[in-house]
């Protein structure tokens, strides 16, 4: 009897067990049937298009680069001149998800990414002595963006831990001057510093605190010259 007992529950074990990995098995089948198809956005472009853009770069721009840098190089050789800055797939997400965190904890609403055009200086070091791994090479950096009124601003976080405030900046990430720029709360509430702290303030302290706070602008991705093929 005890044996019988003991065969019948094994069986209603296993049974439960395939019922329960097939209901799994059937229930990641039906995400994967009811993922929405995601359309493509407006702004892919063509391969042969993407070719003509680079070809125009490589015709237009790149020998002026070229022909400017190797004539203060010092006889040093020849430049290479960048034709592409590159980020490993969970580098964008990890960043997509700060900003998106910080802008969260800001409550304020990213209105775009711009992508700037760089240069590296001419020096092993920035003056946080970071190093500079392609001295004179064009990179890019990525900015987020809020709306103010009419146009996109970029920014960063300021403030102080206990209250962060969204320090908006100038297309160039210059000081914003305070004409026409007060601190503004929107009807969403959302508030926005109106400019960064002025360097002649006496609070020297109050200034280091400020900018010390988190930049959302990326940069150091892989810039390299063309394949040459």
């Amino acid at each position: 009897m005890i044996k019988t007992k003991k065969i019948l529950f094994s069986t209603i074990t296993a049974v439960v067990l395939i019922f329960n990995l097939n209901s799994c098995a059937e229930k990641v089948e039906k995400e994967k049937e009811e993922a929405p198809i995601v359309v493509a956005p407006a702004q892919i472009v063509p391969i042969d298009q993407a070719k003509s853009m680079y070809d125009n770069y490589s015709q237009r721009r790149s020998p002026l680069i070229q022909h400017y840098e190797d004539s203060i190089n010092g006889g040093k050789g020849k430049f290479d001149v960048a034709r592409y800055v590159s980020y490993d797939y969970e580098t964008i997400k990890q960043y997509l998800a700060f900003i998106e965190q910080e802008a969260e904890r800001a409550n304020v609403e990213i209105s775009g990414l711009r992508f700037y055009f760089s240069n590296y200086p001419d020096k092993p070091f920035f003056d946080n002595k970071d190093s500079i791994v392609h001295p004179r090479q064009n990179s890019i950096m990525l900015s987020p963006t809020l709306q103010k009124g009419d146009r996109d601003y970029i920014f960063y976080i300021g403030g102080s831990e206990e209250q962060e405030q969204v320090v908006l900046l100038s297309d160039s990430f210059g000081e914003i001057g305070a004409q026409g720029m007060g601190n503004i709360s929107s009807n969403k509430n959302k508030s926005y510093a109106s400019m960064l702290p002025s360097s002649t303030s006496s609070n020297t302290n109050a200034n280091t605190s400020f900018y010390a706070n988190k930049s959302l602008t990326l940069n150091s991705g892989g810039s390299a010259p063309p394949p040459y093929n």
